[in-house]
């Protein structure tokens, strides 16, 4: 890991210059497409352009990269804990979206094919796919290949993020508003796909367009906190890495059991991004937080 002392004020500004304002550059561009029905165009932007700018912004700034911690020196549990952690806990916080909202739960397509281009959706056989089927084989590929598949452009964000902007920001607020901010921050990178795309939250959401920005960085706040701890616990960069997959692969399962005329509830849940589906990690990531602070002072 990288040591506070060597992140200097004028190496950190380089870092979240580069990393923020190279970044928007892909992001903007890729949330234009996204609510112009450009999916595939936009996660092409977002999934293997802007993700990888924060590590770039760690080689530019001139700051130790190569003490990030890449050699994997960790319990095998820390491995267990980070692939499972976060999508068990999505999968209460969809849980509690579903008690809340039983009308929305339903077994179908029609969320996910509402996301792709028209021209890619005339191309696919619907009548062939057995949603239940779907579900099934999303929720075990979220479990093993698609996290493993992710870690790289995960760690392209984590290199920048609990790499460098996170211990900075601890070693000057300390370690709960550090990561507090860090979170925050974290979710502006973001704001891009939400405010000019609607990506993470669909439909006219409640609140919309205001309350969707913030909620990104409630959201992040939360997982931001655990993919930290267990960075610091492990000094290896591709454990939070693991985890950011496995954040994102949670909600995968998720995208076809939406009943697609509910996606103004997205706000809300049912994956990850929204207050319900979020208040497991949220309580969880507050416990964790405050007690480890607690036992630090």
């Amino acid at each position: 890991m990288i040591n506070t002392s060597e992140i200097t004020n004028k190496k950190f500004g380089i870092f979240m210059a580069v990393a923020f304002l190279a970044a928007y550059i892909p992001l903007s561009i890729a949330g234009i497409a996204y609510k112009g029905g450009n999916t595939l165009l936009c996660l092409f932007l977002f999934r293997f352009i802007a993700i990888f700018i924060p590590l770039i912004a760690v080689l530019v700034s001139g700051l130790p990269f190569k003490k990030l911690g890449w050699k994997p020196k960790f319990k095998f549990k820390y491995l267990i804990a980070s692939l499972i952690g976060p999508q068990l806990l999505s999968w209460i916080g969809a849980g509690i979206f579903f008690l809340l909202n039983r009308d929305s739960f339903e077994i179908s397509l029609n969320a996910y094919l509402a996301m792709l281009p028209e021209e890619t959706r005339a191309l696919i056989d619907t009548s062939s796919l057995n949603p239940y089927a779907m579900v099934t084989v999303m929720t075990i590929m979220s479990l093993t290949f698609l996290p493993i598949s992710q870690i790289l452009p995960s760690l392209g964000e984590e290199a920048g993020w609990r790499g460098v902007m996170y211990p900075y920001l601890k070693g000057k607020l300390g370690p709960v508003f550090g990561r507090l901010l860090g979170g925050a921050l974290w979710g502006i990178w973001h704001w891009p796909l939400i405010i000019l795309g609607n990506y993470f939250y669909e439909g006219d959401y409640f609140g919309k367009p205001f309350l969707g920005p913030v909620m990104i960085c409630v959201a992040l706040c939360a997982f931001g906190i655990l993919i930290d701890i267990a960075y610091e616990k492990t000094g290896c960069i591709w454990i939070p890495s693991l985890m950011h997959a496995a954040m994102n692969s949670s909600a995968m399962p998720l995208m076809f059991m939406l009943n697609s005329g509910k996606t103004h509830l997205s706000i809300l849940g049912p994956n990850c991004f929204g207050l319900l589906g979020c208040l497991p990690v949220i309580i969880f990531a507050a416990v964790m937080l405050f007690a480890k602070g607690k036992k630090q002072a």
